[in-house]
């Protein structure tokens, strides 16, 4: 993905005049060659800029579907290699597209709100990446990005401990499982913000 590296490059250049950028790293922010991925809150449409320019490696960012509808904004996309999710819905190609970016050791991005959140909202946590980290037996990297990205402004990205939930067997668990799997991996994300990484 050479599109990926030269876009990267740039951004990050950009994005250093702009913003104060302050990054917290409880962990190596890279992939060590193992199935990752990195989940995120998402405040706004910085969040995804400000993680791939400051983890140290190339992330498979998952992307809301609407985000493909013009031909030419969806060719650069997936050549940045983005991929279209269905919010509405299940989406199969993209739990595929999922699972084949993990079994080959690459980086994942999530944000499983699914969709801008101003605070977190535990009613509004589905399953899915609940069940992704169990299946993949991915481990889970955790960030929390905080700044209202005005110009100057300083920006804060939380890079939080890695775990993961290889214990668990996927044929004991029900959806109801996935779902409290899902709203852990969230407390963790919101918890980087007041320094607790447990």
């Amino acid at each position: 993905m050479i599109l990926y590296d030269i876009v990267r490059s740039i951004l990050f250049v950009l994005c250093r005049m702009i913003f104060r950028i302050k990054i917290h790293s409880e962990d190596e922010r890279v992939n060590t060659g193992e199935p990752l991925i990195v989940c995120s809150n998402h405040r706004t449409g910085f969040d995804p800029v400000m993680i791939a320019i400051t983890f140290k490696g190339r992330i498979r960012f998952m992307a809301k579907k609407e985000l493909f509808k013009n031909r030419f904004i969806g060719a650069f996309n997936r050549g940045l290699g983005a991929f279209p999710v269905d919010r509405s819905g299940n989406s199969l190609s993209a739990i595929k597209n999922s699972l084949k970016i993990l079994r080959g050791n690459h980086t994942l991005g999530i944000f499983p709100e699914g969709t801008r959140m101003e605070k977190y909202d535990e009613s509004a946590v589905k399953g899915g990446i609940g069940m992704l980290a169990v299946k993949s037996k991915a481990t889970i990297m955790p960030v929390y990005v905080e700044s209202k990205f005005r110009p100057f402004s300083r920006v804060d990205i939380y890079y939080g401990k890695k775990f993961d939930f290889r214990d668990l067997n996927p044929k004991e668990l029900e959806s109801s499982d996935y779902v409290e799997i899902s709203k852990s991996i969230m407390r963790k994300i919101y918890s980087l913000k007041d320094g607790e990484t447990s």
